[in-house]
């Protein structure tokens, strides 16, 4: 008659785990990396990682991103564009902040991020701003845009907000005062980044679209359907927008364990922490 098996308690496994640690390290050949925030900055949302966690896996695959745009068009840079995705909750203004944050981290490149989602807005919340004033009263009303870029918001990243939601959303982004303010942010600044509203939802997104240099569409992983992206590319085709590229969100990402130690060993030495 076998010996029962003796059933292993939480205790045990971890003790098991704590002396096997060296060895077990060696032995993955791949391992799940989940950023952990270092620090909040003011208030920030953690999950904007370039700031919170700049030597991340993540925050590198974010100024991957970065240098991907920048060298689009060297002849005609895409400088000013918008991010939009097809539906809510699929990430765009996370990733809005995250590439404005990163494109800000550019030794001597000036960068802007606007809430042009003047519906459902998000960005004041991310980066713990006040939401008023913001786009809608600089369009509406002409309030002066150098209160917002006297200085930077958050790190060296200069922020407008949305602003009260306004009765006339699509027409205040179509109007000639929007025109205006995309030219003078592009005068003074060397990245201008806005956060639309979904384009399935509302025609805010293809509005906007034909005044900048192009658009980049969010697609999360899992969860939006493939007939929804060739809804939102077609309809931003049919507003003669200008689709450049797409960021696909809420990707599980693994990497081998020695590349993993490289990449903190690398960043831990760049960054003299």
């Amino acid at each position: 008659m076998s010996k029962p098996t003796e059933k292993l308690s939480t205790k045990k496994i971890r003790k098991y785990f704590r002396t096997r640690k060296d060895n077990l390290l060696e032995e993955i050949s791949v391992i799940s990396y989940v950023t952990k925030p270092n620090r909040v900055q003011e208030g920030v949302d953690p999950r904007v990682v370039t700031l919170a966690d700049p030597k991340s896996h993540i925050s590198e695959q974010y100024r991957s991103i970065r240098t991907n745009i920048a060298s689009l068009s060297p002849e005609n840079p895409v400088r000013a564009f918008l991010i939009t995705s097809s539906l809510r909750g699929e990430g765009k203004s996370v990733t809005a902040a995250n590439l404005a944050t990163a494109f800000s981290q550019e030794v001597g490149k000036r960068t802007i991020v606007v809430d042009a989602d003047l519906r459902k807005p998000n960005l004041h919340h991310i980066f713990n701003l006040e939401r008023e004033p913001g786009l809608s009263d600089i369009l509406s009303q002409g309030m002066d845009v150098d209160r917002f870029i006297q200085k930077p918001a958050v790190g060296d990243l200069y922020v407008i907000p949305s602003g009260k939601t306004p009765a006339n959303p699509a027409e205040l982004i179509g109007s000639g005062r929007m025109k205006e303010l995309i030219a003078r942010l592009k005068n003074d600044f060397d990245w201008v980044i806005f956060d639309m509203a979904p384009i399935l939802a509302v025609t805010d997104a293809g509005i906007l679209e034909s005044m900048v240099d192009g658009s980049i569409m969010v697609v999360r992983a899992g969860r939006t359907q493939a007939v929804d992206v060739e809804r939102a590319y077609s309809m931003l085709l049919e507003a003669n927008a200008k689709p450049t590229a797409s960021l696909l969100t809420s990707v599980v990402t693994y990497i081998p364990y020695y590349l993993y130690r490289y990449r903190y060993i690398y960043s831990h030495q760049y960054y003299n922490t």
